[in-house]
């Protein structure tokens, strides 16, 4: 009996510590203000959204699907458009290209370079890649802007530039369509960066590298405020907050409908404040089948629109129109922290201490139960 009751303890303590790192994040999403990650996965119909004026939590009231947006929102990633994991994810797949998905290489004078692709769809789970036509602007860390054409090769839309020096990139993809009398303007923008030195660098130099940069061209874009002390190297994680400010020629745009999609099609809406800023927050969406497989290196993309209208009027290719839409998108990626791979690590230590305690047990309960050998004599 005492076997018995041993083995139900070791059994207890092994599920109490493969479960911890469900619950560390669980209570740590609720800790948040929002709806906590493990109650909206298993209730995504009955998500509310997070109340407050330009903040709140992904998990919000738009649960699964686009973010309301429709398939035709245009994006930029710097994520393979050709090798996905099977899911949709837009992840590389197979071969593991440099920096957790990114797709690098270098020209023929040996300077290292990136791509991008565009994507259509509002939900990075779903969305497909996209042909067109239109040039892009790059912008690099110096601030100097050049416009690459795009190679003739009548497949996925992807633009190569060259990245000779460290720091983010900005990259832009412009779209003006009229629709009745309506002139619509998409803008695409993504931030790439390159970093291969981190070490020795003076702290005001990283800096530099990571402030975020407009384009006077541009006419509507998406910027990424930055985290407390990020570098090149910093990666945004679950439970980060991130704020993004909405600009119209330079200027903030009030009252924008503004979208955050997770990588699993996780999303939130909320009305850009007075400063053009709204706030959200990263909720854990990567729930491995098989807790043993944890990558703390898993790559999940994101992806930000925002959407208004304003009553410019005017003419375009021929064509008179009274509003103009204007929507603007942003794309990232997020990791697991480093308090996902220690709850994990949290978990494993919990369930050896106990098949370690258990094993010890069995041992020395059989070891006293053995009794030593005695000559036993008999007087016949």
């Amino acid at each position: 009996m005492r076997i018995i009751h041993l083995l139900a303890a070791s059994a207890i303590l092994l599920v109490s510590g493969a479960s911890l790192a469900q619950h560390a994040e669980a209570a740590k999403a609720m800790n948040h203000g929002g709806q906590g990650d493990a109650h909206a996965r298993n209730n995504p119909e009955k998500q509310e959204a997070a109340r407050g004026r330009g903040s709140a939590s992904m998990a919000g009231s738009n649960g699964r699907g686009d973010g309301g947006q429709g398939d035709g929102v245009l994006w930029l990633t710097d994520a393979s458009a050709f090798k996905r994991n099977g899911k949709g994810s837009g992840r590389p797949a197979g071969d593991k290209p440099a920096g957790g998905g990114r797709m690098a290489g270098m020209d023929k004078d040996g300077v290292p370079t990136r791509r991008v692709w565009l994507n259509v769809g509002g939900n990075p789970k779903t969305a497909r890649p996209v042909t067109a036509e239109e040039s892009a602007l790059v912008q690099g860390p110096d601030g100097n802007t050049r416009e690459i054409a795009v190679e003739p090769h009548g497949g996925p839309y992807n633009v190569k530039f060259p990245t000779p020096s460290q720091g983010s990139y900005n990259v832009y993809f412009t779209r003006r369509a009229l629709a009745r009398d309506t002139l619509n303007i998409t803008l695409a923008k993504a931030e790439v960066v390159f970093a291969s030195m981190g070490h020795g660098m003076p702290k005001d130099v990283a800096a530099r590298l990571v402030v975020p940069r407009t384009e006077a061209r541009i006419p509507v874009e998406i910027v990424r405020e930055r985290q407390d002390k990020e570098t090149l190297f910093t990666r945004l994680n679950y439970g980060d907050e991130i704020v993004f400010q909405v600009l119209q020629a330079g200027k903030p745009v009030q009252n924008a409908r503004v979208t955050f999609t997770s990588g699993q099609g996780w999303s939130n809406s909320v009305q850009s404040d007075e400063d053009g800023r709204a706030t959200f927050t990263v909720i854990r969406d990567y729930y491995p089948e098989d807790w043993r497989l944890f990558d703390k290196r898993h790559r999940e993309n994101y992806l930000v629109s925002a959407s208004f209208s304003t009553p410019e009027a005017g003419e375009y290719l021929g064509g008179k129109y009274a509003a103009t839409r204007y929507t603007a998108t942003l794309s990232g990626a997020y990791y697991p922290g480093m308090a996902d791979y220690e709850s994990y690590s949290s978990g494993l230590m919990v369930g050896t201490a106990g098949l370690l305690f258990t094993g010890s047990s069995v041992w020395l309960y059989r070891r006293r139960r053995v009794k030593p050998y005695q000559e036993v004599r008999f007087d016949e």
